[in-house]
């Protein structure tokens, strides 16, 4: 840990150099995460986009300033080092320059931080003898006799001059002015002068607070930084496993193919086995009646002749049934080998895609982990290397920016990726073996939602990993609610949401799952937050905030595996958020589509419920413009609106149909999307449905809207 003795050979020379030069750093530019680049290396990463950019190290999300990369906050701290050990290495090549005090050009062998200048013996000597420039004493070095790998911080900084006032140049400033951008000034401007009036604090009390606050994050970060080391174990056993059960999964689907094929074989040998036992009947019935014949010759020719053929006609008519049924098991065989086949060709895609995408996830959160730890080993070198120069102007300009980098990282560094481990797991068996999703024919349970107050609603209904159901909804015309609840339907926390009053819409709330603990939620009134159900936190923010350009009102809110959040409107728009509520993106719907009254993401497709438009469609995800990929068929050809829409751990799509006369449909479609599998009808004021995981197998949910009433149907595998 660095320390007000801590030496500059102690620190790693790489923490000076730029890491897109590999030279020492020149006029030092430090991006938010708090690494730092040459202005002209930076300059030219800034130069190649318009309003955002990456940094080279840790790939976090930077604002280009306005200015440029003159908007770019100067690092003095490290620009002072820098200069300062440039300065030793040039004395180190040539030692005869021009004194700064006498002018002469001779043998310098000390320098003067407050002239800026090197001096000869007889200057050096001057300065600490001389009371003119008494002053001077504690910014003199000696160059011939201090090794500068060895100098500590806390020396360095006592040589540098603390800044004066802007405007009074004699002046040492005391103040620092928070309005002009943390500008050092004297007491006289923030009394008489251009400072009156704005926000100032004095340096050393300044620097104390913001020592503290860095404290604080760094010892938070010290409480949590297991976690993050953690985690690249976490991704490598994820792999190990993944590749287990795709092992494992191809060899039982090897299994079940050889014994088709075997089945088959086994009934063509059966179907022989019958033709031979015919053929040695007939030959045993011709030879038979051959000897009758030939007993009988004379008196019954012509009356076994008659017997003999239509024996033979009969016998022929059964070995033609035996010929038609071998070749049609053939066929039959044939074919089922084919759609075996067929089936692998598709499957081996199915898996090949299942696996690109686990591993793109993986390998995000791997890239996160590396990523992080960069963030972390950086920031702490940073923190600590400021914290051991004991200089109260460097810890004023620099401890802020350090602290809002740390409290970002703590943010980072605390996610969960609670769906991690299931990425380990591919779905092999289900599509292997032929596995379908049929749903009981009845509710196995029914529930009334309790809650506190009148009137209040049920509008989206989500589950957690952990097998939480938080269901969301309108209270009142100004509030709208967050609620948990276990399986009998009792309410374990509720939460009330305030609508903001500069948007008209009534406060219909909506959500969905995204980690194991936090679920996003969307209310019409345009908020969009995240609530964790362990302990009721609630963030939110106003779209409007997000995207200026937001044209209307939210209807929907959906997640994917990337921790993405999608949000539906009323202007055939969907908006894409990261799990932090930041804007990523804006998906254009197709012109046929317009209100999203319901999202889900289904493998690389977005499926959109529009209420209005009597359809739902699934559509692309790339690209700003999404294109439709396929349209669900309804119940039946009566005239239906899709309402609300879900998809099970095997891909099986469920979704809510409105009728006429009130009537409520539940269809089922199969993995594809292109099949309806099943209809049932359900509560005629159904209004939302989802998946919950339970020990006894996954199951599907569907809530009503004002009678609050929670039914739970069996997903059962055949």
């Amino acid at each position: 840990m660095a320390s007000a003795s801590t030496k500059l050979g102690d620190i790693e020379e790489r923490f000076f150099e730029c890491s897109l030069c590999l030279e020492s750093l020149e006029d030092p530019k430090a991006l938010p995460c708090l690494h730092r680049y040459c202005k002209k290396c930076i300059q030219k990463v800034i130069a190649k986009k318009e309003d955002k950019f990456n940094c080279p190290l840790c790939n976090e999300e930077c604002d280009v300033p306005p200015e440029g990369v003159e908007g770019l906050k100067t690092d003095f701290f490290v620009k002072s080092v820098v200069e300062f050990l440039q300065l030793q290495d040039t004395f180190k090549k040539e030692n005869v320059r021009r004194c700064r005090g006498c002018k002469d050009t001779k043998e310098v062998n000390s320098y003067c931080f407050k002239c800026k200048g090197f001096l000869c013996q007889h200057c050096y000597q001057f300065h600490l003898d001389n009371d003119m420039v008494e002053d001077h004493g504690p910014h003199l070095l000696d160059l011939q006799t201090v090794d500068v790998r060895s100098l500590t911080l806390e020396k360095l900084s006592s040589l540098t001059e603390d800044p004066r006032c802007a405007v009074h140049i004699k002046h040492m400033a005391q103040m620092c002015c928070e309005t002009c951008g943390n500008l050092p000034t004297c007491v006289a401007c923030c009394a008489f002068g251009e400072q009156k009036g704005h926000v100032t604090h004095e340096v050393k009390i300044l620097a104390k607070s913001e020592g503290e606050n860095l404290t604080a994050v760094m010892a938070e970060l010290e409480e949590c930084k297991n976690h993050l080391h953690e985690l690249p174990k976490r991704v490598a056993r994820v792999r190990e496993e993944l590749a287990a059960n795709v092992k494992e999964g191809m060899s039982e689907y090897q299994d079940a193919s050889e014994r088709i094929l075997e089945e088959g074989e086994d009934e063509k040998r059966l179907l022989r086995k019958q033709l031979e036992e015919i053929l040695r009947r007939k030959k045993e019935d011709c030879n038979r009646l051959q000897r009758e014949l030939e007993e009988e010759m004379e008196r019954m020719r012509e009356k076994y002749n008659k017997i003999l053929r239509e024996k033979e006609q009969h016998c022929d008519g059964e070995v033609q049934d035996v010929d038609e049924k071998t070749g049609l098991v053939d066929q039959k065989s044939s074919v089922e080998v084919e759609k075996l086949q067929q089936k692998l060709h598709g499957y081996e895609e199915e898996v090949k895609a299942d696996l690109e995408n686990n591993e793109k996830m993986i390998t995000g959160v791997a890239d996160h982990a590396r990523h992080t730890m960069n963030r972390y080993e950086n920031f702490t070198a940073t923190a600590k290397t400021v914290q051991a120069s004991h200089e109260e102007w460097t810890e004023e300009q620099c401890l802020p920016d350090i602290t809002a980098a740390g409290k970002a990282l703590v943010v980072d560094v605390g996610k969960e990726f609670g769906d991690l481990e299931s990425l380990s797991k591919t779905g092999i068996r289900d599509s292997l073996l032929g596995n379908t999703i049929v749903i009981t024919d009845s509710h196995e349970s029914v529930v009334d939602i309790m809650g506190n107050g009148k009137g209040w609603q049920v509008d989206g209904i989500t589950s957690s990993g952990n097998g939480d159901i938080i269901v969301t909804g309108y209270m009142s015309r100004y509030k709208s609610h967050i609620t948990v609840i276990n399986r009998e339907g009792g309410v374990v926390r509720q939460n009330l949401i305030e609508r903001v009053a500069r948007y008209q819409y009534a406060p219909y709330r909506y959500c969905h799952s995204l980690s194991e603990h936090l679920t996003a939620t969307a209310c019409q009134s345009n908020q969009v937050g995240l609530y964790d159900h362990r302990n009721g936190e609630y963030v939110e923010k106003d779209i409007g905030d997000i995207n200026v350009n937001w044209p209307g009102a939210v209807l929907s809110v959906a997640t994917d595996k990337l921790r993405n959040i999608y949000v539906g409107g009323n202007k055939g728009e969907v908006l894409v958020l990261d799990d932090q509520l930041n804007y990523l993106r804006t998906i254009k719907l197709p012109e046929i589509i317009k209100y999203a009254f319901d999202l889900a993401v289904h493998d690389d497709h977005l499926i959109v419920c529009d209420y209005n438009a009597k359809r739902a469609c699934a559509v692309t995800m790339q690209g700003k413009e999404a294109e439709v990929a396929y349209q669900f068929t309804g119940p039946d050809d009566e005239d239906w609106r899709p309402h609300s829409v879900c998809v099970d751990s095997t891909n099986h799509i469920y979704m809510l149909w409105w009728g006429r006369s009130g009537v409520r449909v539940l269809t089922q479609y199969s993995k594809d999307g292109l099949q309806l599998l099943a209809t049932r009808q359900v509560d005629e004021e159904a209004r939302c449905v989802a998946t919950v995981g339970r020990e006894e197998g996954e199951k599907l949910l569907v809530a009503t809207v004002r009678s609050r009433k929670l039914y739970t149907f069996g997903l059962l595998k055949e």
